[in-house]
């Protein structure tokens, strides 16, 4: 029998759940669309884990624990999801306990930004660097930090909220109560509703547009969709710098939906301002997309398990007491 982790990723459009092996590969995955309320996602869940089950018995797979990536807030000692700003009724969920009760594995939650950081620094550091920063830009933005191969969580476990830092004083409103979050501007959900009321002023039939659809309008050439997906981006390129200022790390890596857009159109986003910082002080410091792609969201979760029972590269990432 081979030993795989079972990896819940739950995010505010999707929830995905798969099989991950010791050294990040992939040997299961299924999607689907998120219910967003806590029951009927709690319910998918299930049913998405009982096929990787299925899917882990036909292959000769052992599921040794259940690795759990969640948007914050998060008490991560009881295991508890305590009202996300895009999950607003999973108020004190107990997830490890109920996805312990329904698989039977040792379950692991974690704050899906912090996953990615320890997914990267696991899997996707080909240079061994210890001090990693990941930031994920999709229905949200979050922040994972790893410094000197400790995990930055804060007093509360909930640290390094780099979406809820103000890019604008008194700005659009965000969904976490306060005003001007770069969360607001530079999301995924923030680039189509700002889009989406940008579009309404001049169109006698109001449509909804997303993120994607503003990245395909512009690379087909929509110059009013273009220079609105650069604007987006110059203000999450504003998110990046404040990341590398904050935190020095030697490898910056973007992940999330919105990272899925043509090469070309995300450039802006990974271009530092002012990155001569960097050489200033002497710091090598790269900037890159994940390269996990669109199986971030299931590698992060599984990497919080196989960063607990140990990962084939041997690396552990340490998260203080």
């Amino acid at each position: 029998m081979t030993p795989v982790v079972l990896a819940v990723d739950i995010g505010a459009t999707k929830i995905a759940v798969g099989l991950v092996h010791a050294d990040g590969a992939i040997a299961f995955q299924s999607r689907e669309r998120s219910p967003v309320r806590a029951e009927p996602s709690l319910a998918l869940i299930e049913r998405l884990g009982r096929a990787a089950e299925v899917h882990a018995r036909k292959n000769g797979l052992t599921i040794e624990g259940t690795g759990i990536a969640c948007g914050g807030p998060l008490d991560l000692e009881k295991g508890l999801v305590l009202s996300p700003p895009n999950l607003p009724d999973w108020d004190r969920i107990p997830l490890t306990t109920q996805m312990e009760t329904s698989f039977g594995a040792k379950a692991y939650l974690q704050n899906d930004a912090a996953a990615g950081a320890i997914a990267t620094a696991l899997w996707d550091n080909p240079d061994a660097v210890r001090d990693v920063t990941y930031i994920t830009v999709s229905s949200g933005i979050g922040c994972g930090v790893i410094t000197d191969g400790f995990l930055y969580t804060g007093h509360t476990g909930n640290g390094s909220e780099l979406g809820h830092i103000p890019l604008i004083y008194d700005g659009r409103a965000c969904n976490c109560g306060l005003k001007g979050c770069f969360e607001a501007y530079a999301s995924g959900t923030a680039i189509g509703k700002r889009y989406t009321e940008a579009k309404a002023t001049c169109m006698a039939t109001p449509r909804s547009y997303s993120a994607r659809d503003v990245a395909d309008a512009a690379l087909a050439g929509d110059e009013e969709a273009l220079a609105f997906w650069h604007s987006s981006m110059g203000m999450l390129a504003r998110a990046v710098r404040a990341a590398a200022d904050l935190f020095d790390p030697a490898l910056l890596v973007i992940g999330g939906g919105v990272t899925e857009a043509d090469g070309e159109l995300f450039a802006p986003a990974m271009a530092l301002v002012g990155s001569s910082m960097a050489a200033s002080v002497g710091q090598r410091l790269t900037v890159r997309k994940t390269g996990f792609g669109r199986n971030s969201g299931v590698a992060s979760a599984a990497s919080v398990a196989w960063n607990e029972i140990g990962s084939a590269t041997g690396f552990k990432v340490r998260i203080r007491e």
